[in-house]
């Protein structure tokens, strides 16, 4: 069986983890896997569409590669860090909000409140570029979609062990969101993401509690060598429950 990967930076780390358990000759409904991924910022799928005199289109070497080697299925990894970009620094005055499906989480007394409408709105948003492009897949490809979910945000002592990685300057901590708002922005774009991938019928592979922490952090365990992104252990076990799904529809298909 041979699948495709496709994604932003989270794709690194599922490409990582799915290349180690192809090593250990792990296997998909008993025969072995094989799959073959591709990194959306390389050049030739830069930009993601096209001008032409027919209208808009997918850059034709993305459609190209959710063909080539006959896939089982294209595996997704699209956008997905847009909640650390918005949350990570407080950039003007500190904000919090009450998040509808967990209203018991602590607030920032610091903080102003605002609706949880009006984070949607700035995560859609910050959001739409990616999920255009995943529209754009689903409307390609014949094949089952599988979005796998953003991993849950970094903890704090792991931002703050690497923060030039997503900062670039030096970093005033002062500023920095607590994790339970930044757990709180990646569940609403984590339920923004299934939302889109209900309206294009691709699947969604969410994140096991046993992958996070008590305050809904990446266990570090999984945290990668940054402030933001998982590691090839994480991705192992994103790709096997990726897996598992795929061996569930295909057995209700068949």
């Amino acid at each position: 069986m041979f699948f495709v990967g496709l994604g932003h930076s989270h794709v690194v780390a599922l490409a990582r983890g799915a290349y180690a358990l192809q090593a250990r000759g792990a296997q998909f409904a008993g025969e072995p896997f094989s799959s073959k991924f591709h990194y959306l910022y390389d050049a030739p799928y830069e930009p993601p569409f096209l001008e032409t005199e027919e209208g808009r289109r997918l850059n034709p070497s993305i459609a190209d590669a959710l063909s080539d080697g006959d896939p089982l299925f294209v595996l997704t990894s699209v956008g997905g860090n847009e909640h650390n970009v918005v949350s990570i620094a407080q950039r003007g005055p500190r904000f919090d909000f009450i998040l509808g499906e967990q209203p018991e989480l602590p607030l920032d007394a610091r903080s102003e409140i605002i609706p949880e409408a009006a984070i949607r709105e700035t995560l859609r948003d910050w959001m739409e570029p990616k999920v255009e492009v995943l529209r754009a897949i689903s409307a390609t490809t014949a094949r089952l979609v599988v979005q796998i979910e953003p991993p849950p945000p970094l903890p704090r002592e792991q931002v703050l062990a690497y923060p030039k990685e997503f900062f670039r300057t030096v970093f005033d901590q002062r500023r920095m969101s607590s994790d339970t708002l930044r757990y709180k922005m990646w569940r609403v774009q984590t339920a923004l993401l299934r939302e889109a991938c209900e309206s294009i019928g691709a699947h969604y592979v969410d994140t096991p509690a046993d992958m996070m922490d008590d305050d809904g952090m990446l266990m570090l365990s999984f945290c990668g060598k940054d402030a933001t992104h998982a590691n090839e252990a994480y991705g192992e076990a994103m790709i096997e429950r990726a897996l598992q799904l795929v061996a569930r529809q295909t057995a209700l298909a068949g």
